[in-house]
């Protein structure tokens, strides 16, 4: 059998002639790196041809194949602006907002494998919107560092929800938005750098207020916001600023306890106990920040510039100092010192993170372990794209609608490796291998179509049950301490009848193991009583707060389940199935019907943005190499056996063969085993075979018959062509 030549078969590229760019920005980095290519001797690939390049482009910015509609839109046009509009039209596209947020996952590692599942979805859905209104990035990360309130007033609480640890979030932080990796000075000295753990403690003081634990919900009245006179504030020393924020803060924390002194510890006692399971909605739902709240050195700090549990006050470890402005909190002057463009590091990390992006390896490698002796590959070209982010405002499609317009871009991809340490000077994109997401979509996109237009729906059982939370705490803080107590006094009689009960069959089990009895039936019953008296409990406190009705849809909880979510087969053509006969029908229906109820380990009805994030291990997506969300950008691009069998045997493979896929759809209306594999190629590669492999095919179309376009199937999606970004 020759199919799994194919595997081997070499792509030829059309020589065509470059246009001249047609952004001014485009044509400066195209002359920047023409003089790196000078000094350095070597020559830039040769140009691209539309094939390649129009894959190329959907898969770097929709994160997927073009269908085979698409791809020909695009190369039977003969505008001269065809590259440059379809960049607008895929950078406007939601294709865009569904393949940003993979990346951005990656990097912010979401998760819904988190304590605070209800927060991380809100997060994930908050991210999706920033991405599609395009956000500037320096505004998304001040948003992000100085979210404070629920989930219910915004999701982007999720960023400090996702590490219950505050100094390994900073660590993070630091290393995302700053590219620098400080994580080894929060237990000593970087060994490799000039950080020190103090410097980490400085640091930590900036963030080191935000609390994400919400215990005090409804045991203590509302904090009212500190309210300073800006006047007087803006008037003062920084030592007699210091002092008059420490009185205000006194004053109101003796208000505080004024009010609450009505009220008998043992009172308070019995509204806790009452709302333990009552409160437990509400875990993991908020971040509130406690101005003052410094951070202190562990206890077995041994340098001689600080001792154990000395607290520790805020100060940047690099670059100009983060002043604290009148009226200002802590964590606001960090967010307004990371993201300001004297930053020696925010903008040249994210422009080079959005260079690897366009391009498949940065000017600076690895992306985010920058140091002081830090030299970019080109340092004119880093310098210049500094300035262009600036320029742009921080818009991310305005930044990559430059990149993607460059020449540069529109070259052949570089097929050599570049190895670790080694000067690449960007004669061309590298070649990449597909993200798990970008195989996955791409799949998506061979069953259904373009799906596009399906991201980033708005969940509305979860906007539901957000502001049922919102309705419950606003009812709490409502009641205030007097209330709560009232109601736990109200219940506070059969709450004593259901101890009363409890203690009753403790005593009973207790006579019987003295006796020598089995007690195993007894203590599981007991525990399920006692699990019912609770329940019992929550529910005549919810009512004796919020109602029937309201308490019925809390008790109810959340449910991921979003029917909006769940797309439709594609329709069958009905012209196809008028061409049929009738035995023919029958035996398509047959399939048809069989396909839909298969997949039980993967549907493809969404796109990858769509689908837990991560994935659960074992399936499709974390076998082709998804990050596992633990650490920063941890998926992996590299082979494996499983992948292979998941291409042959898996799935995939039956959900491809379905008589109601795009795909099979496209197949269906070609007439010979010829122009079918013709078909193939076009819906997989985006091109047709050339002259080399259409010799090849010839001689599996008379050894297999109908047989070869499943073998030649089976053969192009394993293949590195339709795997990699060429």
């Amino acid at each position: 059998m020759n199919a799994p030549r194919l595997l081997f078969a070499c792509l030829t590229l059309t020589t065509v002639t470059l246009p001249a760019a047609m952004l001014p920005e485009s044509q400066k980095i195209d002359q920047l790196l023409a003089t790196g290519w000078e000094k350095a001797g070597v020559k830039p690939n040769a140009p691209a041809s539309d094939d390649v390049l129009v894959r190329r482009l959907y898969l770097d910015i929709a994160g997927r194949i073009p269908t085979i509609e698409e791809a020909a839109a695009y190369k039977q046009s003969n505008d001269p602006q065809k590259r440059a509009k379809l960049i607008d039209t895929l950078l406007a596209s939601d294709g865009y907002t569904s393949n940003m947020f993979n990346y951005w996952a990656d990097i912010l590692r979401l998760s819904d494998n988190v304590k605070g599942r209800l927060t991380a979805e809100a997060y994930e859905e908050w991210l999706k919107k920033q991405l599609k209104a395009n956000t500037p990035y320096d505004q998304f990360v001040k948003n992000l560092l100085t979210t404070d309130g629920g989930v219910w007033d915004s999701g982007s609480i999720g960023f400090w929800q996702r590490d219950e640890n505050k100094l390994d979030h900073l660590a993070y932080t630091v290393q995302v938005f700053l590219g620098t990796n400080i994580v080894c000075a929060q237990c000593h000295n970087h060994p490799f750098d000039k950080w020190t753990q103090m410097d980490y403690y400085h640091m930590a003081a900036f963030t080191n207020g935000m609390d994400t634990k919400g215990k005090n919900y409804g045991f203590k009245p509302e904090k009212s916001k500190q309210q300073f006179d800006k006047k007087l504030l803006e008037s003062m020393t920084p030592k007699e600023r210091k002092a008059y924020i420490q009185k205000m803060q006194a004053e109101q924390k003796s208000a505080t306890k004024t009010e609450t002194a009505s009220i008998s510890r043992e009172d308070m006692q019995k509204v806790k106990q009452a709302m333990q399971d009552v409160m437990k909605p509400l875990r993991y739902t908020s971040a509130n920040w406690e101005e003052g709240k410094l951070p202190t050195l562990p206890h077995d700090y041994q340098y001689k510039d600080g001792k154990p549990g000395e607290k520790v006050t805020a100060k940047a470890m690099f670059g100009h100092d983060a002043e604290i402005k009148p009226g200002q909190t802590t964590i606001q002057s960090f967010a307004d010192w990371m993201t300001n463009p004297q930053n020696p590091r925010f903008t040249t990390v994210i422009a080079n993170r959005m260079w690897k992006k366009a391009f498949g390896i940065g000017l600076i490698e690895p992306v985010d372990e920058l140091t002081d002796s830090t030299v970019a590959s080109n340092p004119a070209l880093m310098d210049y794209l500094s300035e262009l982010m600036a320029e742009q405002k921080y818009s991310l499609k305005s930044f990559l609608r430059v990149l993607y317009n460059t020449d540069t871009y529109q070259r052949a991809a570089t097929t050599q490796e570049v190895q670790l340490g080694e000067t690449y000077h960007f004669t061309g994109p590298v070649l990449r291998r597909m993200s798990a997401e970008q195989v996955w979509d791409s799949f998506v996109t061979l069953d259904k179509g373009n799906v596009d237009d399906s991201v980033d729906e708005e969940n509305t059982r979860l906007h539901q049950y957000l502001d049922d939370l919102s309705m419950f705490l606003g009812t709490i803080q409502e009641k205030g301490p007097e209330g709560l107590v009232t109601i736990a006094k109200a219940n506070a009689a059969k709450l004593s009848a259901n101890q009363k009960k409890l203690d009753e069959m403790k005593a009973q089990m207790a006579a019987i193991k003295e006796k020598g009895g089995d007690t195993a039936a007894q203590s599981k019953d007991l525990a399920r009583q006692a699990q019912q008296l609770r329940k019992e409990t929550e529910r005549d406190f919810l009512v004796g707060l919020v109602g029937e009705d309201r308490a019925s849809d809390l008790r109810q909880g959340y449910s991921n389940k979003n029917p909006s979510k769940t797309l439709q087969r594609p329709q069958i053509d009905p012209k196809l199935l008028a061409s049929m006969t009738k035995q023919q029908k029958k035996e398509f229906m047959v399939k048809y019907q069989k396909s839909s109820a298969g997949g039980k380990d993967i549907n493809l009805a969404s796109r990858a943005s769509e689908q837990p994030s991560p994935a659960r291990p074992g399936t499709f997506l974390r076998t082709f190499g998804q990050s596992d969300r633990e650490q920063i950008q941890n998926a992996s691009e590299d082979a494996s056996v499983p992948q292979a069998l998941t291409m042959l045997n898996g799935p995939v493979a039956d959900i491809l063969s379905s008589p109601a896929s795009k795909l099979n759809q496209d197949l269906a209306k070609a007439d010979s085993p010829a122009k079918k594999i013709n078909t193939l190629y076009l819906a997989l590669l985006g091109r047709q075979p050339n002259a080399a492999e259409q010799g090849v095919l010839n001689n599996v179309i008379q050894e297999r018959g109908d047989k070869a376009v499943a073998d030649v199937t089976h053969a192009l999606i394993t293949g590195s062509q339709f795997l990699f970004v060429q």
